[in-house]
């Protein structure tokens, strides 16, 4: 069976002294043939075990500190989860604008795992198979007590100038016990990622070097200290591709990038030109005052303003940076990837917000799930109707809740406990990217719908069956999938199926976020197989069978032009589930797919009970008070329309009315 590497990461806070255990979850390769593999949240070293240090080696004149990433930038962990021996690096090109040429005299690099030892610093012209003096050019032995920092300065043996071929930079230590988090992924990486930049290998379970170029963890860590000319007014975007932006039909949009300075005078103005990426027209050069100068090897973001398109659609634009400070950047000339960006630009007939749909892996089986319990239910609690999720009980066959995979959209999940917001980047459905899960909500939130949707559903007379109906009006003439699912709430039960595993019983509650207190070893539910938990936004069934959606591609549909959209969602036949769904805490959603993948908008419904006129209708004494009938959209309409209805009375309440 081929092994494959398997990667966790952790959050580390910068210059932190008394770390969090945070947004630990795993993500990357697993075995083919392995069982499913839930993430651990470990707890952390005491304030006084480690100690964040300045840095120790100033430059001198003509020298500079460079590196792929900046020393402020917040750093995060990355490893096996185990004790190994782990070796990092960068390969510095010779050609490189800024590092091409120069001297290196010092490395620079962070290691605050308390169990670490036996470190070192050293230069190769290829990625060494050993670090001993024989495959690289130095090796430099750092003392223990520098290490359990996020800013190590070492010197080099001798300084070394880096050659036309270029240099591999970098660093080697032991995890000899993994007993805090920062032990489980001491790798420290940061910032955006770039080739070269991120190298990695242990001796035990990754002994090949492979790169983390494309995997969406940054740079690692590492910077050099450099001598030699250095030059001025040079400046990067990063990275190539920032995004998708949204703005109404005859408005101007702002668009964000992040500006690296890669020359030493710090940067106060760029001159820019914006235009179609799929024509060579741009724009008339346009100039910009940055508020606060970015200094050498340092990068910000900035927010530009992008004049209003013609007409509604989507287009490809591309920025290019022309002028630093007044002058030519340097980089044009030198490595044109670097100096300019690529973004997607939707002009809408309306801006309008989106809900945001969360699916869920998890399991029964999954000891670490638990957090991811707590986290969908603070956004459930935090974001109400706006918030949509959907669990996806599939960890572990032996769970009551249990949906096949081929009974649900292929969402692809690495490990357990994660989720994904929209169907963007897996992230940890407790922590988020960060410490938080809701600062992600909220930043998934802030981004308009391309397309306004509303769903309702009913029983079938024997609550055998739902039927639903979606009713998708596209913001720009647009082509969309659309996906139902059925969730349940409140469903619980007896027998292993519905004893959730739980392994933060093996901490006391004093080791635990406050929220997490009651899986600890005192907390109300601190054993390590947790029963009548009542289980939310459960996944029982979706229009997928045998991996393939049944509901008809939404094609060629026509800017704010409402299409209907019928299917009958059938419950679980599992006798253990269907005897727990509660009918009266069922809802249907509906999903719209972008032609990428991600969802574009989603909603839900409380399953109503059978109606044989098929309309719902307002009551008389709202019917009397009625102020004003509106679309999604926000137009008045002189009587409802089929679909979803917003009904505003005198009183300035609004109510959703369903014509069927």
């Amino acid at each position: 069976m081929k092994r494959i590497f398997t990667f966790f990461t952790a959050l580390v806070l910068t210059g932190a002294v008394d770390m969090q255990a945070q947004n630990v979850w795993q993500k990357g390769w697993v075995d083919a043939q392995a069982q499913n593999v839930c993430a651990a949240v470990l707890p952390q070293p005491s304030p006084s075990s480690h100690a964040a240090k300045k840095a120790t080696i100033e430059p001198a004149e003509n020298q500079n500190w460079w590196g792929f990433v900046s020393t402020s930038s917040t750093k995060y962990g990355l490893g096996v989860g185990a004790t190994d021996t782990y070796h990092c690096a960068v390969f510095i090109p010779g050609t490189h604008i800024v590092a091409g040429g120069k001297t290196i005299h010092a490395v620079r690099f962070g290691l605050v795992a308390p169990n670490a030892s036996d470190a070192k610093v050293w230069i190769a012209s290829q990625l060494p198979s050993d670090i001993n003096e024989t495959s690289c050019i130095d090796v430099v032995e750092v003392n223990a007590d520098e290490l359990k920092s996020d800013c190590i300065d070492v010197n080099l043996s001798a300084p070394y100038t880096i050659p036309e071929e270029g240099v591999y930079v970098g660093y080697s230590f032991t995890i000899n016990k993994v007993q805090f988090s920062s032990d489980a992924y001491p790798a420290l990486f940061t910032g955006e990622e770039f080739n070269n930049s991120f190298y990695i290998r242990t001796k035990t379970k990754q002994k090949s070097w492979i790169s983390m170029y494309g995997n969406g963890y940054g740079s690692l860590f590492l910077q050099v200290l450099l001598e030699g000319t250095f030059e001025d007014n040079i400046a990067a975007v990063v990275p190539l591709n920032i995004g998708k932006y949204y703005t109404k039909l005859g408005e101007q949009a702002m668009v964000n990038l992040t500006l690296a300075n890669l020359g030493t005078s710090p940067i106060t103005s760029i001159d820019y030109q914006i235009g179609n990426a799929n024509s060579e027209e741009l724009s008339e050069q346009q100039h910009m005052d940055l508020e606060t100068p970015i200094p050498f090897v340092s990068s910000e973001l900035i927010s530009l303003p992008v004049d209003p398109q013609p007409e509604i659609g989507s287009k490809q634009m591309t920025l290019h940076v022309t002028k630093v400070n007044g002058e030519e950047n340097k980089l044009v000339y030198s490595d044109p990837h670097y100096n300019y960006t690529n973004f997607n630009l939707y002009t809408l007939s309306d801006i309008i917000e989106r809900n945001v749909a969360v699916e869920e892996y998890t399991g029964t089986g999954c000891g670490w799930c638990p957090r991811g319990l707590i986290g969908m239910d603070k956004l459930r609690k935090t974001f109400g109707d706006r918030f949509i999720g959907i669990g996806l009980h599939q960890y572990n066959s032996g769970d009551a809740m249990f949906i096949a995979k081929n009974a649900y959209a292929n969402v692809n999940f690495s490990g357990a406990p994660s989720c994904r917001m929209n169907r963007n980047d897996e992230i940890d459905p407790y922590y988020g990217v960060g410490t938080d899960i809701c600062d992600d909500f909220r930043a998934e939130m802030a981004i308009p719908a391309l397309v306004a949707v509303t769903v309702s559903g009913m029983w079938n007379e024997e609550k055998t069956e739902v039927e639903a109906k979606a009713t998708v009006s596209p913001l720009f003439d647009s082509s969309f999938k659309l996906e139902f699912v059925l969730v349940g709430d409140g469903l619980t039960g007896t027998g292993s199926g519905w004893t959730q595993s739980n392994y933060y019983c093996d901490y006391s509650s004093s080791e635990l976020p406050d929220d997490l207190t009651i899986f600890g070893s005192d907390g109300k539910y601190g054993s390590s197989s947790i029963t009548g938990w009542k289980f939310n936004d459960v996944a029982l069934s979706s229009s997928y069978t045998s991996s393939q959606n049944q509901v008809s591609a939404l094609d060629d549909l026509q800017t704010e032009v409402p299409v209907d959209i019928d299917y009958t969602l059938k419950l679980p036949t599992k006798t253990t589930l269907l005897n727990a769904i509660k009918k009266d805490q069922v809802y249907v959603v509906a999903l719209v797919i972008s032609p990428d993948g991600t969802i574009a908008n989603a909603a839900k419904a409380k399953v109503e009970d059978y109606d044989p006129t098929g309309i719902n209708t307002a009551p008389t004494t709202l019917q009397s008070t009625v102020a004003g009938s509106y679309s999604l959209t926000g137009r008045r309409l002189t009587a409802p329309q089929k679909g979803l209805n917003i009904v505003r009375t005198a009183d300035g309440k609004t109510q959703k009315i369903i014509v069927r």
